[in-house]
């Protein structure tokens, strides 16, 4: 066997082994993407029709709908996590009669007090208030939800009407959302369009979604009138 033989087939091996390597990275890819278009690409959410787009914001209008909000008590990832948890167990059995409801999308967020995700028990508010809200399954009405098991989940109907929204990819972190919320608030401000409450914050996707496929929206309700 001559020497350049004998040098051609370690990397003939290792060739192999590259291309392996990209297969299998690909494959994954491919899985984790199709996941995430099937699994969580078509989670139930509120009805809504887009009245207008301009400078990639939507102006939508909702049908109302049904949420289930809890306060947090403080900023940082900490405090989403244990608010997701909260409004977790109460969808998937923490409720009488231990109801377990389907996952809906998307997940609300929103940074200050307002109205833009309404409460029917007398929470306390104060200036620098943090709520998270699910989504309730359509057809189901404040009468016929389960009661919580935890009081801090509180059940209410929202009616927005008229909103702005836009939206980005990828992983929805604080800083995205706030840059993302002040290039609306500008749009707006260009548009002659007031808002009407607070900014929501509104991730459609779990943490296992693939990050490219992920949708993130920034969502403000509007007063009506435009000048």
């Amino acid at each position: 066997m001559s020497e350049e033989t004998q040098t051609r087939r370690p990397w003939s091996r290792k060739k192999k082994m590259l291309v392996w390597l990209v297969g299998i990275i690909v494959t994954v890819i491919a899985l984790w993407a199709g996941y995430t278009v099937i699994a969580e690409g078509n989670l139930e959410q509120p009805v809504y029709e887009v009245v207008e787009t301009f400078d990639e914001t939507e102006l939508r209008r909702y049908a109302p709908f049904i949420i289930a909000s809890t306060q947090l008590k403080q900023e940082g990832d900490s405090s989403l996590r244990s608010g997701f948890r909260i409004l977790a167990g109460y969808i998937f059995g923490g409720n009488q009669p231990r109801e377990s409801m389907a996952m809906t999308a998307p997940v609300l967020q929103q940074n200050e007090a307002g109205e833009s995700l309404p409460m029917t028990a007398p929470v306390m508010q104060s200036p620098d208030d943090m709520r998270m809200a699910f989504v309730m399954p359509g057809g189901r009405s404040l009468n016929d939800l389960p009661t919580p098991d935890d009081e801090s989940v509180t059940l209410s109907e929202v009616r927005w009407g008229l909103v702005a929204a836009t939206r980005f990819s990828g992983w929805g972190t604080q800083a995205k959302f706030q840059e993302a919320e002040h290039l609306l608030r500008e749009t707006l401000r260009t548009q002659n369009l007031t808002p009407r409450g607070p900014a929501l914050y509104a991730q459609y996707n779990s943490p296992f979604a693939f990050p490219l496929l992920r949708r993130n929206e920034v969502l403000i309700p509007l007063v009506e009138d435009r000048n």
